[in-house]
Formats: structure tokens, C-alpha cells, sequence
């Protein structure tokens, strides 16, 4: 851990709990981290993009010549921390109920009866006929380099001038800078690592049919990365889902995120015709709520693809946040939510992890496919 050189500036160790490495790992902590400082943060500003109408690529700021040292220490001067209070949300036993409590009350599930399954031909009755890759997102650039990396990577004239080589080298424009502190993106490494994951998944044929991110701009850059290393940037078009969000990444409002027009302005592709199972998503949210969040969109893709006949099973990727592979799956496996270990269980999730579920064909019945060869 590197110590500030101004005297009285707080160690990070200081602010943090045991076992946490930044407070930018966590997003509704760095999101209080922000209404805690004054950066003139305004989320009622609107987002004019400018896109390059010219290029099928994202628009690429003229690179400084500025050569930033090979030691990775010199980046502690932007490094700074502001301790703030880490609160948690009671466990889903003494919650309120939620929406999709409230929802499920007023529309209660009637009872099934389970309709017979058919063979279909080519396929083995023991076949899996769905799968779900989950997957969080890769190196986040604020998590390196600190919450505030954005405050020295544009100049004055709002320009990003990349310092140092694990900066991406190209940006979106925005005109508030500040919409980056609470939607960062990727680290070049993480970039380059993501892109070898779609390398390595395509390689053990997980060819994917459908693929699904958060809005978050570190997920949606994962997601092209992925698509790169499977070759199917230009094939599959990415379904870009609200309800995917992590907890408190709304706090601030939908309008931060990059909408699936303005990814399609700079030639991503993305599926303008997808409607999305949720659209706002609530300002301050629960754990419990953000559980329930998770099981309504996960179900809902799935009864989406209900109709697979094909002989081929269909592989779904998800791409979203260190608490997604808890938060998504844990209906699909018949576990209960642990709120009160949320928080815990997600600083163990490493980034571009990958967790495999697979459903039954038979039975319907999902369960989590171990991975030996990452």
C-alpha cells in the first residue's frame, strides 16, 4: 500500500474493512463517495453524443506524448480517499415487500401441471437444453487507478489524454466527464482479458445464441470484447437489459448510461429491437429487493427461450457485476437469498469469472456445471 506524501493524509488501510482493496470496488460505496464530495455532478444534464459518423469504431482522441513511468507507484498523487459510512439493508426476513413481492401477491401462480416432455430428435433425454454463462466484468478502470482517475485524464479543454498504458486508448465522448465516476470502463487490461475469455469460451464450443449485459459501461465493453474473441462481434447483436444492474449503480439515474442508440451511433452492435424486461430501475434499492430484481430478469430470460426446438442446446452469455453470479442464480438452484452476506460473498468474485448453469432437459431442474479448464 502506498502512503500519501502530504502529511496528515489519511492510508488507505484507514477507511477501508478488512479484506477490501479500494473503495471504487464497490459500487454504492463509490457512489456515496461522490455525494460526499463536491464535484459538480448534475444528473439532469443531458448527454449530447458525438459520434464519428465516418467510423465503425468508437471515437478516438488524439494521443498525448506524454510517456508515463514504468513505475506504477507515480499514480498515488490522484489516489486519494474520502472515509465515508458503509451501511447494509436488513435480510430479506425483516424487509418491506417489494415490488415483485407486491406483484406476485397480486397475481398468485396457479398451479401447473407439468407438461410432457417431448424428445427431440438427435438429442439425449439426459441433455442439457439451456445454458446461461454468467459473467462479471472485467479490470474497471477507477478500481486501479482510484475514484477519481477521470479528474486527471481529461485536460482542461475536457480532451482524454491517456497517461499511462493501462488507460484504454479511446473513450466515447461525453460532455459531462463526471458521468464517468459513476460509470467507468475498462482498463486496457481488462480490455485485452476479456477478449481472451471469448477466445478461450469459443475454443471449448460455447458458442453462444443470445447475449445479454448491464447498461453499466464496463459490462457492455466486456461484452464487445467477449463477442471479438468468439469472432461474432458483427453476428450476434448484444441485448443491453436494465434489470441487470448491479445494487445502487442507479442511485444516480438512468440517463448516466450509455443508451442502446448511442452504442449504435458508434458502430456497436446492438439490438435495437429488444425490448427490455425492466426499464427503470429504482433509485435506492434494498438487498432483498435487489434479489427478487435479479430472480424476476433471470426467469424472464429464460421463459423467453422456452421455445428451443432445435437439436442444439442453447448457450445464453450474461454479462454483469461481482454480485450477479449470486444474485441470478440463486432461485435457479433452489438456495434462499443472503442479503446480509451480499456484499461479503461479491469481494470474492474475481474479474471476467465465470459461472455455468445448465438446464435439464427432462426435468427442467438447473444446476451448476463445474469449470477445471479456466
Amino acid at each position: 500500500m502506498i502512503k500519501s506524501a502530504m502529511t496528515g493524509t489519511k492510508n488507505d488501510d484507514d477507511v477501508l474493512p478488512v479484506g477490501v482493496d479500494s473503495l471504487s470496488d464497490y459500487t454504492p460505496n463509490k457512489l456515496n463517495l461522490l455525494l460526499t464530495s463536491t464535484i459538480p455532478f448534475d444528473i439532469t444534464t443531458a448527454r449530447v453524443l458525438s459520434p464519428n459518423r465516418t467510423s465503425n469504431s468508437l471515437t478516438v482522441p488524439r494521443r498525448s506524448s506524454y510517456k508515463p513511468s514504468s513505475s506504477s507507484k507515480k499514480r498515488s498523487f490522484i489516489h486519494y480517499l474520502i472515509p465515508i459510512t458503509r451501511t447494509r439493508s436488513s435480510s430479506i426476513q425483516t424487509s418491506s415487500p417489494s415490488y415483485y413481492e407486491q406483484r406476485e401477491e397480486r397475481e398468485p401462480e396457479q398451479p401447473k401441471q407439468k407438461p410432457k416432455q417431448l424428445p427431440v430428435p438427435g438429442r439425449p433425454n439426459d441433455q442439457c437444453d439451456m445454458r446461461l454463462l454468467i459473467i462479471r466484468h472485467g479490470e474497471r478502470v477507477d478500481r486501479y487507478f482510484g475514484a477519481n482517475w477521470y479528474m486527471s485524464a481529461f485536460d482542461q479543454n475536457e480532451q482524454y489524454r491517456p497517461y499511462h498504458r493501462n488507460f484504454p486508448s479511446s473513450l466515447p465522448v461525453r460532455t459531462n466527464k463526471y458521468y464517468w465516476a459513476a460509470d467507468t470502463p475498462l482498463t486496457s487490461t481488462g480490455l485485452s482479458a476479456a477478449e481472451q475469455l471469448g477466445r478461450i469460451l469459443q475454443s471449448k464450443n460455447f458458442q453462444p445464441n443470445y447475449v445479454y449485459a448491464s447498461p453499466a459501461m464496463r459490462c457492455v465493453l466486456t461484452t464487445i470484447q467477449i463477442l471479438k474473441g468468439f469472432g461474432l462481434e458483427n453476428k450476434i447483436p448484444i441485448r443491453i437489459e436494465p434489470g441487470l444492474l448491479e445494487l445502487g449503480a442507479s442511485k444516480f439515474g438512468m440517463n448516466i448510461f450509455f443508451q442502446p442508440s448511442d452504442w449504435h451511433k458508434y458502430g456497436i452492435n446492438v439490438d435495437l429491437s429488444y425490448k427490455p424486461i425492466l426499464t427503470n430501475i429504482p433509485a435506492y434499492e434494498r438487498e432483498d429487493a435487489y434479489y427478487l430484481r435479479s430472480k424476476h430478469v433471470v426467469r424472464e430470460i429464460e421463459k423467453r427461450h422456452n421455445n428451443n426446438m432445435s437439436s442444439d442446446l442453447l448457450n445464453i452469455l450474461i454479462i454483469g457485476h461481482a454480485t450477479s453470479p449470486e444474485t441470478l442464480t440463486w432461485d435457479l438452484l433452489g438456495k434462499q437469498p443472503n442479503c446480509s452476506e451480499l456484499y461479503k460473498r461479491s469481494l470474492h468474485i474475481s474479474y471476467l469469472q465465470t459461472v455455468i448453469t445448465e438446464r435439464q432437459q427432462d426435468n427442467k431442474f438447473w444446476s451448476i456445471k463445474p469449470i477445471r479448464w479456466l
